[in-house]
């Protein structure tokens, strides 16, 4: 019956193509795969998961995660519908910060200085409409994501795309490519991506139950660094660094579990840096050797402190309200020929103009220092949950829980790094860490209360 469905199947899309060209085509294999969805809403967060890692890839002319994000909405709306359940978060501060920051963020339509709604990149409008579907992937996880048993599945896709991504990158740089990109369509974005993936790959490997699967997770982290030096991101392999030397000093019994899954995954950092630096070394050293200055070779510098200072005197001039949710671009060449130092013989004006590359600093310019501090406390909010499940994990005894408590710090940490050299406010990957921690967080409690129940049964039947 299978092999019957995908020969027509087959048959169907050969068809479509002919006729009516490849637009058609992918939409009689997407079609079906919507059908299945709403049929089976459980799978849309480890669809979504995938997307994250794909977001150059097109349907329509739009970006996968354009047409995702709508159809997640339309999905939880149905599924609460169907399905009348209270949805209840018992810790809120998330919840509470992700509201403010949103409301402050679409606020900022009322005075930004790009009031253009034609959703260009670079515009008010093209940054709320972005951070629109990075909430609406938030939701989808956080609500969605409601068993020990679907948190486990998103842990593993989001291991096993990361692998998949991190083999095709490395190919793309063995095949004569400049930087390795994967599917991410930037090199930046997608070094922080794996970075994230990487503390999480640590506890997919050492809570496996078998020892060869065990050994096959192990080695696809080197898989995982290796993508990342390859795409020669400067702020990647600071962030790798970090969170690889955080790694190293996490206790082995509660993270590793033991000693031995310690050794490994140490052996297999340094088997899969050593390997890959041999190859990329000559491009590595190149870029590195001018973190802030240069750009890609034979091009003009990136200038990202020049774009920094231009932030500090966007802030100054508008310290209270910012220039508006993604403004910054079109104002940035104003601004740079205004930056004292800016070195014009080095730096290129770019006609669309260009983003700080500086997630923090854009925050302030664009939102003032109330949507600065709001975006601040987006992160720290998800880090004070994630710290406070550790131990509320840990005291009813699930060390898997406990461990993915701690790696989601470590991936949220790794994010708050990159975001030191790149615009990632809205970027989806921040939103799925959230979506996730406030998930975990409700898991953890469901957890806690069934073993206190299991433990006053367990009472009741010895006290006679």
């Amino acid at each position: 019956m299978w092999a019957l469905a995908a020969a027509g199947l087959g048959a169907l899309v050969g068809l479509a193509a002919a006729v009516a060209g490849p637009q058609m085509a992918v939409a009689v294999v997407v079609l079906p795969l919507l059908a299945w969805l709403f049929l089976r809403p459980d799978w849309l967060p480890a669809v979504l998961m995938v997307t994250v890692f794909s977001e150059a890839v097109s349907l329509g002319g739009l970006t996968i995660s354009r047409v995702a994000a709508p159809l997640a909405i339309a999905i939880v709306l149905l599924r609460l519908a169907l399905v009348p359940k209270q949805v209840s978060f018992p810790r809120k501060g998330i919840l509470v910060a992700v509201g403010a920051y949103s409301v402050w963020a679409f606020a900022s339509l009322l005075w930004t200085v790009s009031p253009d709604m034609s959703f260009g990149s670079g515009t008010t409008s093209f940054a709320l409409s972005s951070l629109a579907l990075s909430l609406a992937y938030f939701f989808a996880i956080a609500i969605l994501v409601d068993t020990e048993a679907l948190l486990r599945r998103i842990i593993v896709v989001l291991w096993a795309m990361s692998v998949v991504m991190g083999a095709y990158a490395i190919l793309q740089f063995l095949s004569g490519s400049d930087r390795s990109v994967g599917a991410s369509g930037d090199a930046n974005f997608f070094a922080a991506l794996e970075v994230l993936a990487l503390p999480i790959g640590v506890v997919v490997a050492t809570h496996v139950a078998r020892g060869h699967q065990r050994t096959i997770v192990f080695a696809s982290l080197a898989i995982v660094i290796g993508s990342i030096m390859t795409s020669l991101s400067r702020g990647g392999l600071i962030a790798l660094l970090g969170i690889v030397l955080l790694l190293a000093v996490q206790p082995a019994h509660t993270f590793f579990r033991t000693r031995a899954r310690k050794t490994a995954f140490v052996s297999v950092v340094v088997i899969g840096a050593v390997g890959l630096l041999a190859v990329s070394y000559e491009a590595l050293s190149a870029r590195t050797s001018s973190l802030f200055t240069t750009g890609d070779v034979g091009s003009y510098s990136s200038g990202r402190a020049f774009l920094w200072d231009a932030a500090e005197i966007a802030f100054r001039e508008h310290p209270v309200l910012g220039l508006g949710a993604g403004a910054f671009p079109s104002q940035s060449n104003d601004l740079l020929r205004r930056t004292p130092g800016v070195d014009f013989s080095v730096y290129r004006l770019r006609e669309s103009g260009q983003f700080v590359h500086n997630t923090y600093l854009e925050s302030f310019a664009e939102l003032g220092i109330v949507g600065g501090v709001l975006f601040l406390a987006l992160i720290v909010a998800a880090f004070m949950t994630l710290h406070a499940l550790v131990r509320q994990a840990s005291a009813h005894g699930d060390l898997f829980l406990a461990a993915l408590s701690r790696a989601l710090q470590l991936a949220l940490l790794g994010f708050a790094l990159t975001s030191v050299f790149l615009s990632a406010q809205t970027h989806r990957t921040l939103w799925v860490l959230l979506g996730l921690a406030l998930a975990l967080a409700r898991i953890v409690a469901d957890k806690g209360r069934d073993a206190a129940t299991a433990n006053q049964v367990r009472s009741g039947v010895q006290r006679p």
